[in-house]
């Protein structure tokens, strides 16, 4: 199928990259995967026992400061919103996101972020425009076929990173889905491999465009990387965003730090009749696995892994049936619900999708991302 951009130089590479990594890790395979042997980090960071809280001022959350392996909360001083915050336990009856840092000996430690919601405030948004059934704000889903053992996959990391710091009209939607060489890949779990099953990748890296096997954004590996890449990604972005959406997404996500599960909740509007599939997505961020090779000389950090693609509610990669013959100027109800395992609540988020028929196979028609205990409305252009 056509690509978005072609490079053929960069086609070439890719495939070569393929070989390299299988000859790279039949010579690294005894210490590749081993973290062991990784420096310690002696960067400051402030920990939170949970970034989710209820704001009923009884859930509280509980800080550490760490440098390194040290322990140094007792002698740092911790910001909330810029400004010094008294204790280390925090707790409110007031909805919103709280950033809080840490200071310690002059080193300032990277900002985090505590949400707190009321429980009774979860509920579906109400519809600005409910008789309306066109002129929806579309969005597309990129999907990166990654591993940590894929040392050119930087080349694409460093290209989602920039585009996230350049568009902030939340148009792409990331996916990260992990699979495993001779070396394992931690993150590989069975909803990544049924997606990259269904594509047919085996060309890694590769950013997928709305689930659509072949259909693709290329990269390059010379010059500034990351704002070539990202560039790139946003030519992608402005083609699908200017066709019409056929289907529009609200969407609540519950979670429940005691249970471990989240429930979804969504409503999905059809604008033209026909057949549509749907699926939500939990995606997890910030996980750290210092074996990621990089081939590149890129030095941002590719330890930290995010929108890693860790659990689908669908039974097929495309989705699940939402219905065959759906009446223009209907609105459908989903809902699904996961169970987390070693998933941290704190830095998932759900994606929902919808697909539809398009060159023969079922393609994103639409996608939204929510953050656990929060919700979406549908949007109109």
């Amino acid at each position: 199928m056509e690509r978005i951009w072609i490079n053929w130089k960069d086609n070439c590479r890719k495939a070569l990259s393929s070989v390299v990594a299988f000859l790279l890790a039949l010579v690294m395979y005894g210490c590749s995967g081993n973290s062991s042997d990784e420096p310690e980090s002696d960067m400051l960071v402030l920990n939170a026992s949970s970034l989710l809280i209820e704001a009923d001022g009884a859930d509280i959350t509980e800080f550490t400061v760490t440098k390194g392996t040290q322990d140094v909360t007792s002698a740092a001083e911790i910001l909330m919103n810029g400004q010094t915050f008294s204790g280390t336990r925090f707790y409110t009856d007031t909805e919103g996101e709280y950033k809080f840092s840490a200071r310690y000996n002059g080193e300032t430690s990277a900002e985090i972020v505590v949400r707190a919601t009321k429980s009774e405030n979860l509920v579906m948004p109400a519809d600005p425009e409910p008789e309306r059934y066109e002129g929806f704000v579309k969005r597309v889903l990129l999907l990166q076929a990654t591993g940590t053992w894929c040392g050119w996959c930087p080349l694409v990391m460093s290209g989602i990173k920039t585009y996230g710091e350049t568009y902030s009209d939340g148009l792409a939607v990331f996916s990260a889905a992990h699979a495993s060489s001779t070396i394992k890949d931690l993150m590989e779990t069975n909803a990544s491999r049924m997606v990259l099953n269904w594509l047919g990748i085996s060309s890694f890296p590769t950013l997928n465009v709305n689930m659509i096997p072949g259909k693709t954004v290329s990269y390059v590996s010379e010059g500034n990387v990351g704002e070539q890449n990202a560039g790139l990604i946003r030519q992608a972005v402005e083609e699908y965003t200017a066709k019409d959406a056929k289907s529009a997404i609200a969407a609540v996500v519950r979670a429940d730090k005691a249970s471990n599960k989240v429930e979804v909740e969504a409503k999905i509007k059809i604008a033209e009749g026909g057949s549509y599939r749907v699926a939500a997505w939990l995606l997890e961020d910030g996980i750290l696995d210092n074996s990621q090779q990089n081939y590149t000389d890129l030095t941002d950090d590719f330890s930290t892994h995010n929108n890693v693609l860790r659990q689908s509610s669908a039974s097929l990669a495309f989705g699940d049936k939402l219905g065959d013959s759906l009446p223009a100027g209907s609105t459908e109800d989903y809902s699904c619900s996961f169970t987390l395992s070693s998933e941290k609540m704190d830095n998932c988020r759900v994606v929902i999708m919808v697909t539809a028929p398009e060159g023969g196979v079922f393609a994103v028609d639409n996608v939204v991302m929510c953050p656990l205990n929060d919700k979406v409305g549908f949007e109109y252009k």
